[in-house]
């Protein structure tokens, strides 16, 4: 049962409430209490007195899916604005107040969510809030710092698409997500970043922090009051703007056929990326398909590394990819491999997958990737940084904190026939982007 108790005029859940069914909460979960903060924000905050370290995390429903696709990377855009001044301070007051406090403060915008992070000490949290305030609350936006950062965005989208890797996930991205909300990158592409106005990117920040709810993870040594009172003055002071209408949900529609596409580059290694609609975070195979992925390339011990890499020696890297997406699973195998190889590749990856589709795995493989799986979410919560991250992201997502401790509880859930019945019902009609020397373009 959640017990609430009154702080001031916040109602507050215990952290005793969040409890799985089958055994005793994690330290991270029971010690996290919850505030209610104005405009339907959320604190969560887990007090710590090991050392003096404080990280917060801000999570908001602000995610490239929220972006139309002719303004991809207004988003990006705009958060990167907000260290380039206010009205009382320049960008380079900025930066020397946040580093003489030892403090820091990074944006990044996934498809689901946007995360604002601040890093710093107990002790200093009262003067890197005065700064962090005034960030999200006097930013200027000024017209000449906005052409710069553009240029330097640009410049970031050049080179990271000299990459074969990121050039095949992009391709792969667009074919596979077209039409879909998803289908764009958080940074844009340099068509659409050169046609951004400042006013877009101010309008895509002003306008929707204070229309969306927050969730606010919060880790280290503060006592919860006094982040309390930081975090209802920064909410209620946030633009007062209406309620933003978000996207609704989307599925893909099913594919009837293999697609196909590839990107001609003069480079002897191809680079291949190869998937298949899968259940989102949200569905209650979620965790079938994080044992799948395990198994098929999330670790060297994993069946493509060992079969297509170590044993037939076809491709210089492999692995697999199944990200926590919201509204459309996605399960992708990317490689990097030689044209000489094309074929070889293509029918070894095709074995693979009827292999999936047809045999039962042993108990042994689905247990060695559960406990790769379990082990590798406990390291991923070693630093506050970490923790602050995953009470405000999953409280966004609507999972709750009680999902840390529930997610090993599905691992352990997952069976053998899980994984070949869900491999059988899912992976058909692939598509395939390539990125290398090809005999075309297409």
């Amino acid at each position: 049962m959640l017990s609430l108790y009154r702080k001031g005029d916040w109602f507050c859940a215990s952290g005793e409430a969040l409890m799985t069914p089958s055994k005793d909460p994690s330290r991270l979960v029971a010690e996290t209490q919850t505030f209610s903060l104005p405009g339907d924000s959320t604190l969560l905050i887990r007090p710590t007195t090991t050392n003096d370290i404080l990280a917060v995390s801000f999570v908001l429903p602000m995610g490239s899916r929220e972006e139309p696709e002719e303004l991809a990377g207004m988003t990006t855009l705009g958060l990167r604005m907000l260290t380039r001044g206010t009205r009382n301070r320049s960008d380079f007051d900025i930066a020397v107040a946040l580093e003489s406090l030892g403090a820091s403060f990074s944006t990044d915008v996934q498809k689901d969510r946007t995360t604002l992070t601040i890093q710093t000490t107990g002790s200093r949290w009262k003067e890197t809030f005065r700064i962090i305030r005034e960030l999200l609350t006097e930013s200027i936006f000024p017209e000449e710092a906005f052409e710069i950062e553009k240029e330097i965005l640009i410049k970031e989208i050049r080179e990271d698409l000299d990459s074969p890797f990121t050039a095949a996930s992009r391709l792969f991205q667009g074919t596979f997500f077209h039409g879909h909300p998803y289908s764009h990158p958080g940074q844009g592409s340099e068509e659409t970043v050169q046609k951004l106005t400042l006013e877009q990117a101010k309008s895509s920040i002003l306008d929707r922090l204070g229309g969306v709810p927050v969730s606010v993870g919060a880790v280290g040594a503060i006592e919860p009051e006094v982040m309390l009172e930081s975090m209802v003055d920064l909410v209620s002071t946030l633009p007062n703007t209406h309620p933003v209408q978000l996207n609704t949900p989307r599925k893909l529609a099913p594919r009837t056929s293999q697609v196909e596409v590839c990107e001609q580059r003069s480079t002897e290694a191809e680079c291949m990326i190869y998937g298949f609609p899968a259940p989102h975070l949200h569905e209650p195979n979620y965790a079938v398909w994080r044992v799948l992925d395990s198994i098929v390339g999330g670790s060297m011990d994993s069946r493509l590394f060992q079969e297509v890499r170590e044993k037939q020696g076809l491709v210089y890297q492999i692995g697999s990819s199944y990200p926590p997406m919201e509204w459309q699973g996605c399960f992708s195998i990317s490689l990097m491999s030689t044209r000489q190889n094309h074929q070889k590749v293509l029918d070894s990856l095709d074995r693979e997958i009827q292999r999936l589709k047809s045999e039962t795995p042993d108990a042994d493989e689905v247990d060695r990737a559960r406990t790769y799986l379990k082990g590798t979410f406990l390291m991923s919560q070693e630093r506050c940084s970490d923790q602050a991250f995953l009470l405000a992201r999953y409280h966004s997502l609507g999972l709750g904190v009680e999902f840390i401790d529930k997610y090993p509880v599905l691992l352990d859930e997952v069976t053998p026939e899980d994984i070949r019945a869900n491999a059988d019902a899912y992976l058909n009609h692939p598509v395939l982007a390539i990125v290398g020397p090809g005999n075309g373009a297409s």
